[in-house]
């Protein structure tokens, strides 16, 4: 006949020192973000008007429009909100380079990335070094969020290491135009600017 073991089970005092290591670590954990505060962006102001250097681009936003109704050169889109367009120019500071993404910061906190609806050329695509080029960049909003709104840049810089480069811009757009928004394109900026 086989015989079992009996299953040892811990003492009293390894309960314990088992607890105890348990809460200390849930305690450790909820003070980890004031202890290791994480690597955050860092983060360049700028104005409307005013160029700002975000690393490895240089960029300048010229203004803001919306509209309920989009014109993309082929059909009017419309939305639930309301179109945004960001006029701005950007250029590669030493070699190509790119923004990676942009977005809106609404008053709330609420962060609504450029539009997927259309083309934005302006991010993703390559810029060359010293050659602004000129275009808009489309975000579509809810009607709640306009008023006080921020522009946040992030350019893609390869090899860089956390914490990254953006830039934030205030911006104030509190009514959307009834005719339609039609988009510039991107395109050589004027040598002055």
């Amino acid at each position: 006949m086989a015989r079992h073991r009996r299953v040892k089970r811990p003492s009293r005092a390894g309960l314990v020192a088992m607890t105890v290591v348990v809460v200390a670590a849930g305690a450790v954990a909820a003070r980890a973000d004031t202890w290791w505060p994480q690597a955050r962006p860092i983060v360049t102001g700028a104005a409307v008007g005013e160029a700002v250097v975000v690393e490895p681009v240089r960029v300048t936003v010229h203004g803001v429009r919306a509209a309920t109704v989009l014109a993309d050169g082929l059909d009017d889109l419309d939305t639930g909100g309301v179109w945004i367009a960001v006029d701005l120019t950007a250029a590669a500071l030493d070699e190509p380079a790119a923004i990676s993404g942009m977005a809106l910061r609404d008053r709330r906190g609420r962060e609504y990335a450029s539009s997927n609806r259309v083309t934005n050329a302006m991010v993703g695509g390559p810029f060359d070094p010293l050659v602004p080029e000129r275009g808009e960049v489309v975000f579509e909003l809810p009607s709640d969020a306009l008023g006080r709104l921020t522009l946040v840049i992030s350019p893609d810089a390869p090899g860089r290491v956390v914490p990254r480069a953006e830039a934030e811009l205030p911006l104030r757009v509190d009514e959307a135009a009834d005719e339609p928004l039609t988009l510039r394109s991107r395109d050589l900026a004027e040598v002055d600017e």
